[in-house]
């Protein structure tokens, strides 16, 4: 099978629809998306086209926050203010969602909440949709089925999650993901997803995030995607809107299995793949309930130009070099090094749980200082603060000298301008959170172009 470059992925992107996309934004953070979306926007710019995307209504909550600094970053970047209330009060609320309404949105975006999937937690205790966290899932179905309800279906769905995401929860590997799309093709909507790892297209950070695409059989597009069958192997790199803006090569034989609507006879029928393992791969689609799914990678790109703007990849440098003066806060002070260094260290510790049972405790080493010459490692939420920590990117100033990386570095690693998070009131540590919770907009993009392109 031929996968297309990127210069041909590319030439494919010019888009036919007359009017933009109404974007709804849940779990909306500083608004990668938007950010995302609008860069889709510019490209169609480029090419003398109309604008394909419009947020008209957002949400965002950060739980048990008394200052909601996300939401404030949001209205202040985006000149609208998203609900700033917790979504369940906000789908109860009658009057918000006949607001909601009246916007008739064709299109749902979002990065649901992900800690009871991240591999920040160990397998054993991965809850997935019946933690606090991913049972916010069922409030984007609540609001799909509004709509669905008042026939006025939303067209697309792009959303966002960590990779675990296809093999949650820990027990029963994969179960989540099948109740995900069972629960979609239940309201109309075929899925097709992606493991994208943003560094594997020239982005400065390895982020390996899983995004979905979702089409309702509604959409005259959705034509196409029953054609996935005829040819699966082409379906997965060429009909999956993801790859055709980020394109993939398959690695491995494409397998099939079914999921029926029932989503608890799904619940109750999921049994995971040989040895346990999830049966859902790194790219797949699910139409009209038959999945075909295949493990693969990125394609091999000689040029990233369509993707970062330059030939070769951007790395941790590139940011870092763009840093005139950090502040001498950033700096690590020479009493700390050793903590420093054993915290990134290897290490085997001797442990006893309450119950007397002793086990050994183990990690590999973290480089110190983080190399200059290749992508970032993942920004997580614990960026912030002075203290030593395995975390926490430290690398070598120009100055000679190791520091902790600045929010503006952390902000261009997502993909947004520097000082994006910027505002009085909100501490440096804070903008570090919001980078860990955000995304890498680059990726966005692509993956709105390819929806122009399918």
């Amino acid at each position: 099978m031929s996968i297309p470059t990127a210069q041909a992925v590319a030439a494919a992107l010019p888009p036919t629809s007359n009017a933009p996309h109404r974007v709804i934004e849940l779990f909306a953070g500083v608004g990668g998306f938007h950010h995302g979306l609008s860069q889709a926007n510019q490209h169609c710019a480029s090419m003398a086209l109309s604008p394909a995307y419009e947020v008209v209504w957002s949400n965002q909550w950060e739980p048990g926050c008394r200052h909601q600094h996300a939401a404030r970053v949001y209205e202040a970047r985006w000149g609208q203010a998203p609900v700033n209330r917790d979504l369940f009060a906000v789908l109860d609320d009658e009057d918000e969602m006949a607001r909601l309404d009246a916007l008739r949105p064709t299109m749902l975006v979002g990065g649901f909440p992900c800690q009871d999937y991240s591999v920040a937690k160990p397998a054993s205790r991965s809850e997935g949709l019946n933690g606090k966290k991913g049972v916010l899932w069922w409030g984007i179905h609540r609001l799909l089925q509004r709509r669905v309800d008042a026939g006025q279906p939303v067209e697309v769905l792009m959303l966002e999650n960590v990779d675990r995401l296809l093999s949650s929860p820990g027990p029963c590997k994969g179960r989540d993901f099948a109740i995900i799309l069972s629960s979609l093709q239940a309201l109309g909507y075929s899925v097709a997803w992606q493991v994208v790892n943003a560094a594997d297209y020239g982005f400065a950070q390895k982020r390996k995030r899983v995004f979905l695409v979702g089409l309702h059989e509604s959409s005259p597009r959705h034509a196409e995607w029953r054609t996935v069958g005829d040819d699966p192997v082409v379906g997965l790199a060429l009909v999956s809107p993801i790859a055709l803006g980020l394109p993939v090569e398959l690695t491995g034989q494409v397998s099939q299995l079914d999921i029926g609507s029932d989503v608890f006879q799904t619940q109750a029928s999921f049994k995971p793949g040989k040895g346990g393992r999830s049966p859902f791969q790194a790219v797949g689609m699910c139409v009209a309930g038959r999945v075909w799914t295949a493990p693969a990678r990125a394609a091999a790109i000689g040029d990233f130009t369509p993707y970062v703007g330059q030939t070769r990849r951007v790395t941790l440098g590139d940011v870092v070099r763009r840093t005139a003066a950090p502040a001498s806060s950033y700096f690590l002070a020479p009493d700390s090094l050793p903590r420093w260094q054993y915290v990134k260290g290897a290490k085997r510790i001797e442990r006893v749980t309450a119950s007397g049972h002793a086990y050994a405790f183990s990690e590999g080493a973290v480089a110190f200082p983080d190399p200059l010459d290749r992508p970032s490692r993942t920004i997580i939420t614990s960026e912030g603060g002075a203290a030593a920590s395995r975390t926490k990117h430290a690398v070598l100033d120009p100055s000679g000298q190791l520091r902790r990386l600045t929010p503006e570095e952390l902000e261009e690693l997502n993909g947004f301008p520097r000082g994006f998070t910027a505002l009085p009131g909100v501490p440096d540590t804070k903008r570090a959170f919001l980078m860990g919770n955000a995304l890498v907009t680059g990726v966005v993009a692509r993956i709105a172009l390819g929806l122009l392109a399918a």
